[in-house]
């Protein structure tokens, strides 16, 4: 088991690598250090008092809508940050955001990698209901699969429903939409919503900052761009 055993560490020891140089994102868990020794690699993480959405769901119920707006806003300004960087996470969930003195805190890049390693690199991980289809695949990701995960946890946090897996939805797209369950958002947030969970990779914002716009800012949400065929 030796050569899985050094994957797995030098996978563990590419996470901290990837979060000590993100100390200015305040949304990010920090890394104190990390080190190998003993056959094995450590890593030292601040120390976050806080409850995940996930759980805090399971406790309290849905979120209303523009609290967990809110909360968000400063998240979804550091994980722009972080794509600017040429960092994907790969696995924003309810699971991986901490609540934490009413600040999100994203946890969890035992998944993220740099989008300049190639999609040869681009390992299949995912978490059905937040994962987008290109993530059931080894190629097409970047930052609109994270625009995806976010949106499908917002989408979980205002409604309380998982989203169907995105393969299910490429056959028959059950989805519901938010205001028919009650959710207090605008026509246009939704519209901005429900474009971030677009199932295709054009029919999703490219950017985070764009999925920011349109849900902070109500600007009008555009016609995804036309699927360009595949060169033969």
């Amino acid at each position: 088991m030796s050569s899985q055993l050094q994957g797995a560490l030098n996978s563990f020891l590419d996470e901290a690598r990837l979060l000590a140089k993100q100390t200015e994102l305040k949304s990010v868990v920090q890394v104190e250090d990390f080190f190998s020794t003993n056959g094995t690699a450590y890593l030292v993480m601040e120390y976050l008092d806080g409850v995940t959405l996930s759980d805090k769901m399971k406790a309290e119920g849905r979120l209303p809508a523009q609290q967990l707006l809110s909360m968000l806003r400063p998240l979804m300004e550091d994980i722009g940050k972080l794509h600017a960087s040429g960092i994907i996470h790969r696995d924003i969930s309810p699971d991986n955001l901490m609540l934490e003195r009413g600040s999100v805190r994203l946890l969890d890049f035992g998944c993220a990698r740099e989008s300049t390693q190639g999609d040869e690199t681009m390992t299949i991980t995912l978490k059905h209901g937040y994962a987008p289809i290109e993530q059931y695949q080894h190629k097409g990701q970047g930052p609109w699969t994270d625009v995806y995960g976010l949106s499908a946890t917002i989408y979980y946090c205002l409604t309380g429903k998982t989203p169907p897996q995105a393969l299910d939805r490429l056959m028959d797209d059950e989805i519901i939409m938010p205001r028919r369950l009650g959710v207090d958002l605008t026509e246009k947030q939704e519209k901005a919503l429900l474009r971030g969970m677009g199932i295709k990779q054009h029919q999703r914002f490219r950017t985070v900052e764009e999925l920011h716009t349109a849900l902070y800012e109500g600007v009008d949400v555009p016609a995804p761009e036309p699927e360009l065929p595949e060169e033969p």
